[in-house]
């Protein structure tokens, strides 16, 4: 019992080195949402940048080196869909995730045309977030991306 803890902190604090390389960047106006996502992406090991709107966040991308932008659609100032193309028109291989509590059949069928790697509904379950920040990040090297809470591929 006791080798089992002890291979599972190595699992653990390996993914942790690897992941700390790994610079998230996350737009949300809404300061729960922001602490609770800023909270789960450290414990994952990333590095996290937080902006409270898109033009904050473009700001802050346009600054400094991003692994994967997470973003909120409705925002102020500068909306999701605007950040996001402005993003991948400057950075197209950067994965950019979009969390939501919108609708989720008006956001698919939206995403479909967007530049969006993956969305996430909120509420979301850890796990699927885990999931979907994961997939992003290795869509950016080579795989696609996926749709988190009630996790699936976009369909172009």
């Amino acid at each position: 019992m006791g080798e089992t803890k002890k291979e599972t902190k190595k699992f653990v604090s390996s993914n942790a080195r690897q992941a700390i390389s790994r610079r998230i960047l996350v737009a949300e106006d809404n300061k729960n949402i922001q602490h609770v996502v800023s909270r789960i992406l450290d414990f994952m090991g990333f590095e996290v940048a937080l902006a409270a709107n898109g033009a904050e966040a473009l700001s802050l991308f346009l600054k400094n080196s991003f692994d994967l932008v997470l973003t909120d659609l409705e925002m102020p100032v500068m909306d999701g869909w605007s950040l996001t193309h402005c993003i991948k028109e400057r950075s197209p291989n950067t994965p950019v995730v979009l969390m939501t509590g919108a609708d989720r059949d008006n956001v698919l069928k939206k995403v479909k045309s967007a530049p969006i790697d993956s969305v996430i509904f909120k509420p979301f379950k850890l796990n699927d977030f885990q999931s979907t920040v994961q997939g992003a990040l290795s869509s950016r090297q080579g795989e696609q991306g996926s749709l988190g809470g009630g996790i699936g591929r976009i369909e172009r």
